[in-house]
């Protein structure tokens, strides 16, 4: 009929109804969230590589941008094809680098913006990782729309005691509604011993807030029974490399986790990794603690991503060295 109006309480109903389809999954996400922040994943179908008699490990980090390449916005990665033939060409590289752990930043799990793909999964099978652990920075819905993220550890070889590094919020209503960035850490095993590798992926807003964040990743890994490696993109630049950034008390996170004796990293100056497109910056970065010492240290040039990839070898025993004789790769201290 021309001119009927619905009553206010069909009106009501109408509201509560159309809230409830849009709260409910997102809530619902929301309480999950913590249960799912981290998994660990065994590809029983592929043997574990045999590591006896191997003096180094090669690690990697890469922040691979949700596999939207150099696009301003993750809206704007292309199609799933486009997008599928990216992680394609991302995995033959992640194949070529031949790592024995690879770190990876912005990686979607389930995310609405790169088709709901899994990428940590299908780079894993592309380029040859039997183990990964996943760990979520952000997981929410909103209707049919889904934003979940994170950090992801692949590996030829066993994973465990994998858990997450919890990092101070820049916002914590941000934090209850979304989630934040965060690191992930795990142990692998090498030659018959066992190493820590840390994942991180420190916020891009402020060195304040991660000088917090490298301050908690010290207290996580400080004296602990096994060598270290953390890596990731750190979104900090310590003095003497350009954009560097401290905090009101002139610090700055990569040179907190020097100092404090857990970490070490390479000294060459030259070696930006952001923008790929025109690398101005060194943000991403592999860290050592000194049971470890700096064999070779790679970025590599891409524009499958707007970060570059890093690689570095590292030796997994001690470095025993003589009297008054440095490591030249090391940044002196």
């Amino acid at each position: 009929m021309l001119g009927y109006v619905l009553p206010k309480r069909r009106w009501a109903r109408l509201l509560v109804v159309s809230a409830a389809l849009v709260l409910v999954p997102y809530v619902f996400s929301r309480i999950m969230a913590p249960a799912r922040s981290i998994a660990v994943f065994p590809d029983l179908d592929v043997a574990p590589l045999s590591t006896a008699g191997k003096e180094t490990i090669r690690v990697a980090c890469y922040n691979i941008a949700h596999g939207r390449g150099i696009a301003d916005s993750n809206w704007s990665g292309g199609t799933l094809k486009e997008r599928m033939d990216r992680l394609d060409k991302i995995g033959e590289l992640l194949k070529k680098i031949d790592a024995d752990v690879v770190v990876l930043n912005e990686v979607d799990f389930d995310s609405s913006w790169s088709h709901s793909v899994n990428q940590a999964e299908y780079l894993a099978k592309v380029a040859g990782y039997p183990f990964r652990v996943e760990q979520r920075n952000l997981d929410f819905r909103l209707l049919w729309w889904k934003w979940r993220f994170g950090n992801a550890i692949l590996s030829k070889t066993p994973i465990s005691g994998a858990c997450v590094i919890n990092f101070p919020d820049y916002r914590w209503w941000e934090t209850l509604l979304a989630g934040k960035k965060r690191a992930v850490k795990c142990e692998v095993a090498f030659n018959g011993s066992h190493h820590v590798i840390v994942g991180a992926h420190l916020s891009h807003r402020s060195e304040a807030l991660r000088v917090q964040s490298a301050q908690v990743l010290v207290n996580c890994v400080h004296r602990g029974l096994y060598p270290v490696v953390i890596a990731g993109d750190m979104n900090s630049t310590p003095a003497g490399f350009p954009n560097h950034q401290v905090d009101a008390n002139d610090r700055n996170a990569i040179e907190v986790s020097e100092q404090s004796g857990t970490a070490c990293r390479y000294s060459d100056r030259q070696a930006m990794t952001f923008p790929s497109t025109r690398p101005q910056m060194m943000i991403d970065w592999i860290l050592i603690s000194n049971d470890f010492s700096f064999q070779d240290y790679q970025v590599l040039k891409s524009d499958l991503s707007d970060h570059l990839p890093v690689y570095a070898d590292v030796l997994l025993r001690p470095n025993r060295l003589e009297s008054g004789v440095s490591r030249p790769t090391r940044e002196s201290e």
